[in-house]
């Protein structure tokens, strides 16, 4: 009698199969878009922590401290303003400063953004936010999966999906390109050798191509003496350059800081020193990331607000369209009792029903927010630079998919309540 169960119960849902697949998509629709919203609200979060690294401070010339933590952090756009190498100077004889590294930005390669550093850069400044230079050693810096790192002029490294998707690695050339995403001109007669391809962090940092910052002043100095002789003008050089040819677009700081600490009362005092300085913005990554993500939280809590509407409108679609199809199944469901099925098989059946198209849309839901964490992936990736690996823990997926289940099964209480009191006697009337 199970097995007749089960073909009456797939048989009623196929009978009425329009009603059946948009009631399913209802619901998924809804758990879709919950599973999406954390999905990459966590990715997002902890893509954002992991990029800022060990630094505590970016000091820029930005306009907004978000702006600046959003460039010169996760490259996310091309810096509006520079700083001098005097400010830069500045900042590294602070005896409250650990490390001070320049950063600059702007260029890009195949529109991969490029950042120019300093060869010590990847000795002090480390994507593990727990590593700390005296402490840890050579332990929790940049690794290279082939090569090495930068030591001289017009040297570059890959970051690992750079080299993952381009196809580059260790001896070949490239030639930057002026601006993000290919907007700009490209900047001939001074190619970079490729040295080293890092190891991949799961890090914005993946996606860069890390250069040597003084052949990056080179290169912008021979620009810009280009246009002012209207065409090729003497090759420059290192000595060449002037102090308004030294610039960069941000630094990274750290704060002297105790063993087995990751801030201190020194590193508050420095950037409250800083910020008196009308012409930097001081930032710091894990304050403005948490800012970020209080605002975003709320914007969070509505969605998830309305999602949980549309699965409680689910759950109404459920029960309607039950609701109506055992308005017409009346003669059917006497026929059934007649033939030996109990009010409670035929309860058992409604519940079934609805208990189905509750577990099929939790199903089809699960894999419209794969579909839909990849397509907002890809539009963060496009927009912002930020590289998040949508992911969904396992015990949200069976919150959520419980919590549809549950909501259809209560959907069906009203038609079965329905099919319960169905009288045998009344519906089995001849129709003439």
């Amino acid at each position: 009698m199970a097995l007749s169960g089960t073909r009456v119960v797939l048989r009623s849902l196929m009978a009425r199969r329009f009603q059946t697949v948009t009631t399913t998509i209802t619901v998924a629709i809804a758990v879709g878009l919950l599973l999406t919203i954390l999905s990459m609200r966590d990715a997002t979060r902890q893509t954002l922590e992991r990029g800022a690294g060990n630094m505590h401070l970016v000091v820029s010339a930005e306009p907004s401290s978000l702006v600046s933590v959003l460039n010169s952090v996760f490259h996310a756009g091309a810096p509006s303003r520079a700083m001098t190498w005097l400010q830069v100077q500045q900042l590294q004889r602070d005896p409250r400063v650990a490390y001070a590294l320049p950063i600059q930005q702007g260029d890009s390669f195949e529109d991969y953004p490029v950042t120019a550093v300093e060869p010590d850069f990847f000795e002090q400044f480390s994507p593990d936010a727990e590593y700390d230079p005296e402490r840890d050693g050579e332990d929790g810096r940049w690794g290279v999966s082939s090569g090495r790192l930068i030591e001289g002029r017009f040297e570059a490294v890959l970051g690992a999906r750079v080299a993952q998707e381009t196809g580059l690695g260790v001896g070949d050339e490239l030639l930057l390109t002026c601006g993000l995403a290919g907007g700009g001109f490209v900047h001939g007669g001074f190619s970079y050798k490729v040295v080293g391809v890092l190891e991949l962090r799961d890090t914005p940092h993946d996606r860069v191509v890390f250069a040597d910052l003084a052949s990056g002043w080179v290169i912008h100095a021979q620009d810009k003496r280009d246009r002012q002789v209207g065409g090729k003008a003497d090759r420059v050089t290192e000595d060449d350059l002037s102090a308004a040819d030294r610039l960069v677009t941000g630094v990274y700081v750290r704060g002297v800081v105790r063993e087995g600490r990751q801030a201190s009362a020194a590193v508050a005092e420095l950037a409250s020193d800083l910020r008196r300085n009308p012409s930097l913005t001081v930032a710091s990554p894990a304050s403005e990331i948490d800012a970020l993500f209080r605002f975003v939280s709320r914007v969070d809590r509505l969605l998830i607000a309305m999602a949980f509407v549309v699965l409680v409108s689910g759950a109404v679609s459920i029960m309607l369209a039950l609701y109506s199809a055992g308005q017409m199944r009346r003669r059917e469901i006497a026929t059934f009792r007649v033939l030996g099925a109990s009010r409670g098989r035929i309860v058992l059946w409604v519940l079934a029903e609805a208990v189905i198209l509750g577990a099929a849309g939790a199903v089809v839901g699960v894999v419209m927010s794969v579909l839909g964490g990849w397509a907002v992936s890809v539009g963060l990736k496009a927009q912002l630079g930020l590289v998040v690996e949508p992911a969904v823990s396992p015990a949200a997926f069976g919150v959520v998919g419980i919590a549809a289940v549950v909501l259809a099964a209560l959907a069906g209480v009203a038609p079965a309540v329905l099919a319960y009191r169905t009288a045998v006697a009344a519906h089995l009337r001849p129709l003439g």
